[in-house]
């Protein structure tokens, strides 16, 4: 099973996934929700996977389309809090050379308190 939750904050987009993101079915109303946000100048998505247990290819595909639309609008995609599976997973495809990764983000007041001081 797989949850969502999607909330903006002026140019930022915090994301918060849950369960197995394995279908892009699943991923759908987070999708929706996260690309009109971009859309509307909200260029920074801070993707929190804390909670979320699995990931396969077509999941990894949805985040870079996030990831692409915010480059688009001259912003950018952030993981956080990654567990140890996924982000063997990120590094054996190599993503990790394309998102930026912040552990250890609590919440989206936190990771603009790192982002400010460059953490």
């Amino acid at each position: 099973m797989f949850e969502s939750s999607v909330e903006q904050e002026g140019p930022y987009i915090w994301v918060d996934l849950t369960g197995k993101l394995i279908m892009e079915d699943d991923a759908k109303e987070f999708m929706e929700k996260t690309v009109s946000l971009i859309n509307q100048n909200c260029n920074t998505a801070v993707i929190n996977m804390q909670h979320l247990n699995y990931i396969n290819s077509s999941g990894f595909n949805q985040l870079l389309k996030i990831l692409s639309t915010t480059r688009n609008y001259g912003g950018d995609t952030y993981l956080c809090n990654i567990n140890s599976s996924i982000d063997a997973l990120l590094i054996t495809t190599k993503l990790n050379t394309i998102f930026t990764i912040k552990q250890e983000t609590k919440n989206l007041s936190d990771f603009k308190k790192k982002m400010s001081y460059g953490s």
